[in-house]
C-alpha cells in the first residue's frame, strides 16, 4: 500500500511541478525573436514542447492506474494468504491433563 500511495502522491507532485515549470516558461514571453533563427527555435520549441507534454500527459495519466493495480495486488495476496492458512492441515485438540495426577490424558 506504501507503493500505490507513492505513485499517487508522485502524480500529483509530476502533475504540479510540470505545470509550474510551463508556466515560468510562458511568463517569460516572446523572447525569441522574429528573425530566420528565432523563427527556428520556435518551430522546434513548439515540436518539442508538445512531445514533452504529451509524454508528462501520459505519465500523469499512468500513474494511477498503477496505484489501484498496486492495491489490487496486496488485496490479491493477502486473500491468497488467507487461503493459504485455510489450507494447512488442521490439528487435532491438544492433550490434556488429568486433574487428579497431573498427567496427560489421551
Amino acid at each position: 500500500m506504501k507503493a500505490a500511495d507513492g505513485f499517487v502522491a508522485e502524480h500529483n507532485d509530476l502533475a504540479k511541478d510540470v505545470r509550474g515549470i510551463l508556466d515560468a516558461i510562458a511568463a517569460l514571453g516572446d523572447f525569441i525573436g522574429t528573425d530566420e533563427t528565432g523563427n527556428t527555435f520556435r518551430k522546434d520549441y513548439s515540436t518539442a514542447f508538445k512531445a514533452a507534454t504529451t509524454y508528462v500527459d501520459a505519465l500523469c495519466d499512468v500513474y494511477p492506474t498503477i496505484a489501484v493495480r498496486l492495491a489490487g495486488m496486496k488485496t490479491t495476496f493477502d486473500i491468497a494468504n488467507w487461503a493459504n492458512i485455510q489450507s494447512l492441515p488442521k490439528v487435532s485438540e491438544p492433550p490434556e491433563f488429568s486433574e487428579s495426577d497431573g498427567k496427560l490424558k489421551y
